[in-house]
């Protein structure tokens, strides 16, 4: 009995952390702010607020948990398998990604307030950065596996900083629309591209099949 316990205790404090979450972003999305209160979250998530003090004991613990939730999501979406087939020039990985994480924003608007907007602070700032770090990771290995390019750190390092670029700018936009206007989203990708073609060049070759992913 001993030995379920615990993993029943840890499965009730995940969801109990992901109620807390949830009611954070309900707060955000309704008043299109970031600055909540611990005891407001409490309310809307219907628990005490001493319960909610043990998950996160402050404002930016919580703030960073929601933002550390998105991010496992916009990486589970970069590490989706490429169709090889729909592939015709390297730059489609790019505008892949950039269409699949606007396409997020749009449907998450709380996201694109934490990760864009310049109120989340620097933890989250951090975090994203972070990510952005394993995400071009994951495009590098993608331009590697679907098109005859050579491996080289300092391609790798290009991908990752092509992905920061792409958030500057969407950043920019927001600050002055509230939103990523496509308009914006043209400019950070051509930015992105014009980027990169110094370290990839304009046309590559892509390959007859994809390499096999490393194990």
């Amino acid at each position: 009995m001993a030995g379920e316990a615990e993993p029943q205790r840890q499965a009730r404090g995940r969801q109990r952390a992901g109620r807390i979450l949830d009611a954070a972003d309900g707060l955000i999305r309704r008043d299109g702010q970031v600055g909540l209160s611990l005891q407001q979250v409490a309310e809307a998530a219907g628990i005490p607020p001493a319960s909610l003090y043990h998950y996160f004991p402050t404002p930016q613990a919580l703030l960073t948990g929601l933002a550390q939730r998105y991010i496992a999501v916009f990486e589970t979406l970069a590490a989706r398998e490429m169709d090889h087939g729909g592939l015709t020039s390297w730059s489609d990985l790019c505008a892949r990604h950039a269409e699949t994480a606007l396409g997020f924003y749009h449907e998450h608007p709380v996201a694109m307030r934490l990760f864009l907007g310049p109120e989340s602070g620097w933890e989250i700032r951090h975090a994203d950065l972070a990510a952005n770090r394993r995400i071009g990771g994951i495009y590098y290995r993608k331009l590697i596996r679907h098109f005859a390019v050579a491996e080289s750190a300092a391609l790798e390092q290009a991908m990752v900083i092509a992905v920061s670029i792409s958030d500057a700018i969407w950043a920019m936009s927001f600050a002055r629309t509230g939103e990523v206007e496509p308009a914006m989203a043209r400019e950070a990708l051509r930015a992105r591209l014009a980027y990169l073609r110094l370290y990839v060049g304009e046309y590559v070759e892509k390959r007859a099949r994809p390499l096999e992913p490393a194990a």
